[in-house]
């Protein structure tokens, strides 16, 4: 990874090393590229929609959205400039999680976070509207704009009693997504699994996994499982935003793995740290979304 993770990362570089079995069926969006032509990838692939696009060096959730149809994906593609950006299959696994790796100088694996994301979504009673609903959801009262323009064909509806619907299906915490720390049920399966994953990243010391699983054998049975992104040393613990944790828990984890990457930092000889300018222009370029080729 270019900076170690840090900034302007390819997210399909990484991707592309590992095993097709694992990973979304993706296509990339390149700067200038027509919609027909993304599209008659699109149907190459046999892709169908609903897909996730996302910037290939996206943060925090932010520029990725799932697009429904045709149109959908021909309004992304007439407003995407300057960068490439991936369309990926739309995995409908249930569960999504964030597992926080690092392995030390002797190869020995470590776990240090692992998180599952609940979407935001709502009940329906049978009689409250859906606007009113998502009005009273306080993850996302900074979004109810957007809401009302997502969903103003149905914004008057009453959902049925029990009826649940997830209003947004990107896990980003910036986007309502709730954090619940699941580092309980680390298991030596999750290892197993992990040490044969990270053999196709020989170069790997550290980064968050993100995935979907089937359920929670899948480790087990190394099945039902899709590897969505892998992130490096920009990658926070995210159990820290589970609301159980404390301010100063919080803190001291993330203290903890910034110790870590600096004491994996020390152990590196074979290729030189960036200086200071290279540095600088890594994040000017990652602030303006331009890829360094």
């Amino acid at each position: 990874m270019k900076f170690g993770g840090a900034l302007l990362s390819s997210k399909i570089e990484i991707l592309s090393k590992l095993p097709n079995d694992l990973i979304p069926t993706t296509i990339e969006i390149r700067d200038g590229e027509s919609f027909a032509s993304i599209n008659t990838k699109r149907m190459h692939q046999k892709m169908s929609f609903p897909v996730i696009a996302k910037p290939d060096n996206a943060e925090r959730g932010k520029g990725i959205y799932k697009l429904e149809n045709e149109n959908e994906l021909k309004e992304l593609v007439d407003r995407v400039k300057q960068q490439t950006y991936l369309i990926q299959e739309y995995v409908s696994y249930p569960i999504e999680l964030g597992v926080l790796v690092f392995r030390n100088k002797k190869g020995e694996l470590t776990i240090s976070s692992m998180c599952e994301k609940s979407f935001c979504s709502v009940t329906g009673d049978g009689e409250t509207k859906l606007g009113d609903l998502i009005q009273n959801q306080v993850r996302v009262a900074h979004r109810i704009p957007y809401f009302k323009n997502k969903y103003q064909n149905e914004w008057n509806d009453v959902l049925d009693e029990g009826q649940t619907l997830v209003i947004e299906p990107i896990g980003s915490h910036n986007l309502g997504t709730k954090f619940c720390d699941a580092r309980k049920r680390i298991n030596e399966d999750i290892y197993k699994w992990l040490d044969r994953l990270l053999s196709c990243l020989p170069l790997f010391d550290y980064g968050r996994i993100d995935m979907k699983i089937e359920s929670w054998d899948a480790f087990k049975f190394n099945r039902g499982i899709k590897i969505l992104e892998i992130n490096g040393v920009n990658a926070e613990p995210i159990h820290i935003y589970d609301s159980e944790q404390s301010i100063g828990q919080a803190y001291q984890s993330i203290f903890y793995h910034m110790k870590v990457i600096f004491n994996l930092s020390q152990q590196k000889e074979s290729k030189p740290p960036y200086s200071f300018y290279e540095f600088l222009k890594g994040a000017y370029l990652n602030v303006t979304q331009k890829n360094i080729c």
